[in-house]
């Protein structure tokens, strides 16, 4: 017998709420890869989504009120994901490039090939 568990977490549109004061973080909430660009972000760091002026980027609201602009792979478009995303949870609890695959409700699916994060 072999049982197997698995954890997906929603991640909701933002646009025009408060959000939530950020609870206390154990792991950093983003992995530095160098010039104001990060390779991965918890998953518990990311409070809600928003749309962006690009047709392949969407920006990930973090509860700690930063933004960070994630790239889609070229084959997706951005408006998929603005009602939110899916993302299996992975073993260190981070998402990162070109390693995890968000899921949008309405059935597409995508890699993310870059983070940026915004004003810094």
């Amino acid at each position: 017998m072999r049982i197997e568990q698995r954890l997906i977490i929603r991640i909701t549109p933002g646009m025009g709420r408060d959000l939530p004061p950020p609870p206390p973080m154990p792991q950093p909430m983003l992995v530095p890869r160098g010039r104001h660009g990060v390779s991965c972000v918890a998953l518990g760091g990311i409070a809600a989504i928003a749309p962006s002026s690009s047709d392949n980027q969407i920006v990930l609201l973090l509860r700690d009120r930063r933004q960070i602009v994630a790239n889609l792979e070229k084959s997706c478009s951005a408006r998929d994901f603005y009602v939110g995303f899916y993302a299996e949870r992975s073993a260190d609890g981070m998402l990162c490039t070109g390693r995890d695959v968000i899921h949008s409700r309405a059935g597409a699916s995508c890699t993310i090939t870059r983070l940026q994060q915004v004003g810094r």
